[in-house]
C-alpha cells in the first residue's frame, strides 16, 4: 500500500512540474527584431566585361531597430558596398540560379564586416534585371 501511494504522490509531482514548466517557463525569449531599411531606389551598374547594365532595388533587413539613424548616416558607404559588389557580376554569374543568394550572403558579410556590426540579417531583391 505504501508503495501505491509513493508512485502516486511522484506521478503527481513529475504531471505538476511538466504542467508548471510548460505554462509558466515557456519561451520566454523575445523575438527577433526584423526591421527592414531601405537604401535608396535603386542600384544600377555596368555588368562586368559586357555592353549590358544590371539594375537592381534592394531592401536590407536589420534586427536592431535602434540602427535606423547610423544606417542613414552610413548610407553612401552602403551603396558604395551594393554597387562595388554587383558590379563583380559577369552575366553568366548574373545567369546563374544560386546567383541571389550568393549575392545575399556576400551584401550581408560584407556590410557587416564595412560597418564593424553583425545586425544585417537579410537581403531582399524587390528588382533584379539585366538589360
Amino acid at each position: 500500500m505504501n508503495k501505491i501511494l509513493i508512485v502516486i504522490i511522484a506521478v503527481v509531482i513529475v504531471a505538476g512540474a511538466a504542467v508548471y514548466f510548460f505554462l509558466f517557463t515557456g519561451d520566454s525569449e523575445k523575438p527577433e527584431v526584423r526591421v527592414e531599411y531601405s537604401p535608396g531606389d535603386f542600384f544600377t551598374t555596368n555588368v562586368y566585361d559586357s555592353n549590358r547594365l544590371l539594375k537592381a532595388t534592394i531592401v536590407l533587413v536589420v534586427n536592431d531597430a535602434g540602427l535606423q539613424e547610423t544606417l542613414e548616416k552610413e548610407n553612401a558607404r552602403i551603396r558604395d558596398t551594393i554597387i562595388f559588389i554587383l558590379r563583380d557580376l559577369t552575366e553568366t554569374d548574373i545567369k546563374a540560379p544560386g546567383t541571389q543568394n550568393e549575392l545575399r550572403n556576400r551584401i550581408i558579410t560584407t556590410l557587416n564586416n564595412q560597418l564593424s556590426i553583425d545586425n544585417f540579417v537579410e537581403v531582399l531583391f524587390n528588382d533584379f534585371v539585366m538589360s
